[in-house]
């Protein structure tokens, strides 16, 4: 079988009259779905004596120019929707050469781009299966079948993708393989039970034709001194915890691999040459989780922790934390656990290259009074702060902090009451080191489609995602809170991340500002250099 997965080019959305776009469009950051999807099936396949040819297609790193492919209006404005990477028919031959063309999607404001691209994919090879899988398709999969695809894989596709494949090599239905649900004239393969992490293969970089494209993160430019290739890479699956916001529940209990099985990956990375690790997964430190008696819940956790970044320091990798720390937990034994934090936070600044960590992202997510009735996760201000000081302490000057607005209560007072405490933590932390560079993400709170938010408030949104995915962000908001409209709620996330991060916008993020309003004093990003003399 001639299997052909494909990134399909990645959207950008920009007010009309604007060159930059609304939502970052880094397209050279390193991806993991389909080399981690290939790798899995390949073993599976393998096992049941079905041979497969795999290659992976990344239609979002071609040189065309960005095309446009429609239009909504947004409040006042007019938002231009285009895409990025290559032109759809400079991969017909792709698209020919393929039995089973497979896509990938977890964002909905990619949707519509998704779409396009399979009804392009039925008009240039009509006989191929097409079969999409991630995190929208798992929660919207009649949409994609509604929309160009033949199946709609739901959750963890390195078994179920397998079986599809499966199917169509024998000549077999693929409900006699796995189970399934009809919808029109396409398939929902339903979720089956949660892999065992410790039986995934390492990725298939051998499918990535060069990976020293991938020279970018997803937060921004690294600091000269980290060099490429890079890759992502999770230890771990799922998240004890289960925030009204976030899609990871669907996902399925928490799981992790083993440090045996850990360095079986390290040591394959380091072979195929890699030398930067970002770390995506869910919630690494969900391996740490107490129940209500304070009791861990998975015993060892916290030493396989230390095993894992003992792991990656010999190797000699830098890493940075790509998807957020629940950093409350080095709070979780009563005080601040310095050993852990040394050991995930260590680096060496002295060579040539840096090893170790070189960056956190963070997830403050609401700085409102008493977080924790909000979120369990998070600590008091002061507590964090306490916690954010001591990573500045162990070297890892750069810091990207996650912050929500946009809560049902949220008026401009609660905002300004954000931007206050930001710019305090701001202050203290250049105080406390000169070269320390925080970076705040400003994110709407959105309603991603699989969350409990959505389940609770979807009667709220203000447009109709199934006509217009690309609404479903964190970069514009798709409802209003008790007193805010949506459109406000988009001027005051512009409003605090001007306000906070200055020309370093356009180093980490080179996304659209508020028009006229002026930054704070900063370097010319042209001749900014991020090397730790810039503070914002």
């Amino acid at each position: 079988m001639r299997v052909t997965l494909f990134y399909a080019p990645y959207p950008g959305q920009r007010f009309r009259g604007q060159g930059l776009t609304i939502s970052p469009v880094r397209v050279r950051n390193p991806k993991s779905a389909l080399v981690t999807l290939a790798a899995g099936a390949r073993k599976h396949l393998a096992e049941r004596g079905v041979e497969a040819r795999f290659r992976i297609v990344d239609a979002q790193v071609g040189d065309a120019e960005p095309q446009h492919y429609a239009s909504f209006p947004y409040g006042p404005d007019m938002i231009d929707c285009y895409r990025h990477g290559g032109a759809f028919e400079s991969y017909d031959d792709d698209i020919r050469d393929a039995d089973v063309i497979g896509i990938s999607n977890n964002f909905t404001n990619s949707a519509r781009v998704v779409a396009d691209f399979a009804r392009h994919m039925r008009r240039v090879n009509p006989e191929a299966l097409l079969v999409a899988g991630g995190m929208d398709v798992t929660a919207r999969s009649e949409w994609y079948l509604d929309n160009g695809f033949d199946v709609a894989v739901q959750l963890e596709g390195e078994v179920a993708f397998a079986r599809v494949v499966e199917s169509r090599a024998r000549g077999i239905p693929v409900g006699s393989l796995v189970r399934t649900r009809g919808h029109g004239a396409g398939v929902v393969v339903v979720g089956g039970p949660p892999l065992d992490l410790d039986e995934l293969p390492p990725m298939a970089l051998d499918l990535v034709a060069d990976l020293s494209l991938y020279d970018d993160t997803g937060e921004g430019t690294p600091p000269p001194t980290v060099r490429a290739p890079f890759t992502c890479f999770e230890t771990s699956r799922g998240c004890h915890r289960a925030c009204a916001f976030c899609a990871t529940p669907i996902r399925g209990r928490y799981r992790y691999m083993s440090p045996d099985t850990v360095a079986r990956h390290f040591a394959y990375f380091r072979s195929a040459g890699i030398s930067n690790i970002l770390f995506q997964e869910d919630n690494i430190l969900s391996r740490m989780q107490r129940d209500g008696n304070g009791s861990p819940l998975h015993a060892g956790g916290r030493d396989e922790v230390l095993e894992i970044f003992r792991l990656a320091r010999a190797h000699g990798f830098s890493w940075e934390f790509a998807n957020g720390l629940e950093f409350g937990k080095f709070l979780d034994p009563g005080h601040l656990d310095e050993e852990l934090m040394a050991a995930m936070f260590w680096s060496d600044r002295s060579g040539e290259r840096w090893s170790g960590c070189y960056r956190v992202q963070l997830s403050l997510e609401y700085l409102g009074e008493e977080p924790t009735t909000r979120f369990r996760k998070l600590r008091s201000f002061q507590e964090q702060f306490e916690i954010i000081r001591a990573i500045l302490d162990l070297g890892v000057i750069y810091q990207t902090f996650n912050v929500l607005i946009g809560h049902d209560e949220d008026d401009r007072a609660a905002h300004d009451l954000y931007l206050d405490r930001c710019l305090q933590l701001k202050e203290e932390l250049t105080r406390h080191e000169s070269d320390a560079t925080p970076y705040f993400n400003i994110f709407n709170r959105t309603l991603l489609p699989g969350t409990a938010d959505f389940r609770a408030k979807a009667d709220r949104l203000e447009f109709d995602i199934e006509r217009v995915p690309e609404v479903v962000s964190v970069y514009l908001s798709p409802m209003p809170s008790r007193h805010l409209g949506y459109y406000d709620l988009l001027q005051e996330r512009l409003r605090l991340t001007n306000a906070l991060n200055g020309s370093l916008i356009d180093q980490y993020d080179g996304t659209h500002r508020e028009p006229g309003d002026a930054s704070p004093a900063g370097r010319d990003p042209a001749t900014a250099d991020i090397t730790g003399d810039i503070t914002g």
